[in-house]
């Protein structure tokens, strides 16, 4: 038992450094590769017996080549995956804000129905056209207080529409 173990801890010390970098041939990651020589290690010393030293090269690099196909064809599959969940994710997060688009235009559309004319005048030009309070002050020749005074006036009126909605 002594003899063999030797024997694998010198195959090991041969070959492991060269089959990490046959290793990072296939793949970029270097822990990767470092999981893939450990495991394929492993088998060789659970098998020891049953390989033979003058083959022990080849089935090395066999086993290490095979193993990197095979982390890149899960890793090809996870990513296939990953991209198809990330997809569904941004669709079901776009037609909810599809939904909260509407839900928000319905009631910014019952404020505007309850306000009076300079309320409503002012709060489509600062929503809808993007326009700041100073801009509307003076397109309408009215003091920037009075543009907030009526601002506030229409954000109560939406609070209690909200709120209406909710009950």
């Amino acid at each position: 038992m002594k003899r063999e173990q030797q024997s694998f801890d010198n195959l090991f010390r041969k070959y492991y450094t060269p089959l990490l970098h046959f290793a990072m041939q296939y793949i970029p990651d270097k822990a990767d590769c470092h999981d893939i020589v450990n495991d394929v290690f492993e088998e060789v010393w659970r098998n020891y017996s049953d390989i033979k030293e003058s083959n022990s090269k080849s089935y090395l690099f066999t086993c290490v080549r095979n193993r990197c196909i095979d982390f890149l064809r899960k890793d090809k599959q996870y990513a296939k995956y990953a991209n198809t969940v990330e997809y569904m994710s941004q669709q079901y997060i776009y037609e909810e804000h599809l939904l909260e688009d509407e839900d928000n235009t319905m009631i910014i559309n019952m404020v505007l129905e309850h306000l009076t004319s300079p309320t409503r005048e002012i709060i489509e030009a600062c929503y809808m056209y993007d326009k700041k309070y100073r801009e509307v002050a003076q397109e309408m020749d009215i003091s920037i207080s009075a543009v907030k005074k009526h601002m506030i006036k229409a954000l109560k009126i939406l609070r209690e529409i909200k709120k209406s909605l909710k009950t």
